[in-house]
């Protein structure tokens, strides 16, 4: 079960279960994930308290510190779960494709459905991640480096089918990194969370026209927003 499901993680039913120690203490712990990131995301993270995370998980201050030694710990180990989630995502929308174009989109609705959807996630790892302190930043940046990589072989997918596209450099893939988060949290910061998929087309065209250029990134664009119009009711993805 996913700690970005917040508030929604139900209490172990009390008396006798099933249930292993191992289970228990696993349920356990993404309750309190879970807990950090809608706290966080809410109130923020330096108006979080430990109380406040117990209290939404339901478990009790001892069971907190048997699972993390303080706040920070929580809050990181919160942020990487969920990226880790968003990252796999993307993986699988990406690769559910043959077409490297067609991957790449479906890649980037999934990375801009999976915030809209979870409003508190989004703020607590595009803006409280910034106020958690120095190791959280250091937890961002290796995010925004393995989201780098993700954009390489997603690159290296395409120049297997076109031989003829460049080879993207690592600094020009991070700042294609860092050009879709901002954009991402601007959005965010002004508490337009659950119109990110609006975002579609422009980093969607930012993706593939450094890779590609813009001819096949414009022509991209439109046969998605083509798609959109032919089924008004779908989800994107």
């Amino acid at each position: 079960m996913s700690p970005t499901v917040q508030a929604g993680i139900e209490r172990l039913p009390r008396g006798p279960h099933r249930l292993s120690r191992e289970q228990v203490e696993s349920h356990q712990r993404e309750r309190i994930l879970a807990a950090m990131i809608a706290e966080a995301g809410t109130k923020g993270y330096g108006s979080t308290t430990i109380g406040d995370i117990t209290r939404r998980a339901r478990v009790s201050r001892d069971t907190f510190y048997e699972r993390f030694a303080n706040k920070e710990a929580c809050f990181l180990a919160a942020y990487d779960a969920t990226m880790r989630e968003l990252l796999d995502r993307m993986v699988a929308a990406g690769t559910s494709r043959p077409d490297y174009v067609e991957g790449m989109r479906e890649g980037v609705r999934a990375y801009l459905r999976f915030w809209s959807e979870r409003p508190d996630a989004a703020r607590a790892c595009t803006l409280e991640v910034m106020a958690a302190g120095s190791e959280a930043l250091a937890h961002r940046e290796q995010t925004l480096r393995s989201f780098a990589r993700l954009y390489r072989a997603v690159t290296e997918r395409a120049r297997a089918q076109e031989p003829g596209l460049p080879t993207v450099p690592d600094v020009v893939a991070y700042a294609i990194v860092v050009g879709a988060v901002e954009l991402t949290t601007q959005y965010i910061r002004e508490g337009r969370a659950g119109s990110l998929p609006d975002l579609e087309s422009d980093v969607l065209y930012l993706w593939l026209m450094v890779l590609a250029g813009h001819e096949v990134a414009a022509a991209a664009v439109a046969a998605a927003r083509a798609g959109h119009q032919d089924a008004p009711s779908a989800h994107l993805g």
